[in-house]
């Protein structure tokens, strides 16, 4: 019995089983795209965690405020002026709560020179104000405080009594500086300034508090007051109750006008 070998074609490749691979080839194939998506969940993952923490935090009814603390000196104002308009945040939410209208809110105070308004963890609201300084009344309805600046105060608690000052306007700090050295060139002698008034022409009134009136004018104006600070214990003060007006709008002296007396009304029959 004759056995046919086997024909092999040209060009035919031999079967061979292909062994499995290994591990590190597995890591180099599938490690990269496995580490990407890691990072796309762990992002995710923090992406809602912030989304949820953000609409827990604007919550409105989440970290209340509960406390407000007013920290400045206080002369005529009280916490009692201020309570109503800070109190407006009690109960919103600490992140949320709009101190910028807040501090507009406080700042439309007249007796308020500068406020801050911070939150401090974790319900309190913190108001630290400055209040003016008044230095005097000016002209009608408003008063001047100490840099000059001229507001219109709701209630003044601080006691007097104030100097009542009138002037063009812009002349608030020329005004100030004038009468504190009218007042110390005249204390000494008795007179204590009152009032002062400069007119649109620039002459100088001053009015004391004994009821003095002084008409200065607007020339000689250091020279003319200290003559009459010399003049005035020496001449003048004698008569005071009898003097209604000093004019000193003289070169070399001044004028007196008299309080008119009235005569007495003469008895009936």
């Amino acid at each position: 019995m004759q056995f046919a070998k086997k024909r092999r074609h040209r060009g035919a490749t031999p079967l061979r089983r292909e062994s499995p691979p290994s591990p590190g080839q597995w890591k180099a194939a599938w490690g990269p795209p496995l580490r990407w998506l890691g990072v796309v969940l762990v992002l995710a993952g923090v992406g809602w965690g912030l989304w949820v923490g953000s609409q827990k935090l604007q919550d409105p009814h989440a970290f209340p405020l509960r406390h407000v603390r007013i920290d400045g000196e206080l002369r005529n104002l009280t916490e009692a002026d201020l309570q109503p308009v800070a109190g407006g945040v009690l109960g919103q939410n600490f992140f949320m709560a709009d101190l910028d209208a807040l501090r507009t809110a406080l700042s439309a105070n007249p007796w308020i020179e500068t406020v801050a308004v911070r939150r401090w963890w974790p319900d309190v609201v913190d108001i630290e104000l400055r209040e003016r300084i008044a230095f005097g009344y000016w002209g009608e309805g408003e008063m001047v405080d100490v840099n000059g600046q001229r507001f219109h105060p709701s209630v003044v608690r601080q006691a007097g009594p104030w100097p009542q000052l009138a002037g063009p306007e812009g002349h608030e700090q020329t005004l100030i500086k004038t009468y504190r050295e009218i007042r110390t060139l005249f204390e000494p002698v008795g007179l204590r300034l009152a009032k002062l008034r400069q007119d649109e022409r620039r002459a100088w009134w001053l009015t004391f508090d004994n009821g003095l009136e002084v008409h200065v004018g607007r020339d000689q104006f250091e020279q003319r007051l200290r003559r009459l600070a010399q003049l005035y214990p020496r001449i003048l003060s004698a008569q005071i109750d009898q003097i209604a007006v000093v004019d000193l709008r003289y070169s070399n002296g001044f004028a007196v006008r008299w309080k008119v007396v009235e005569p007495p009304t003469p008895a009936a029959g």
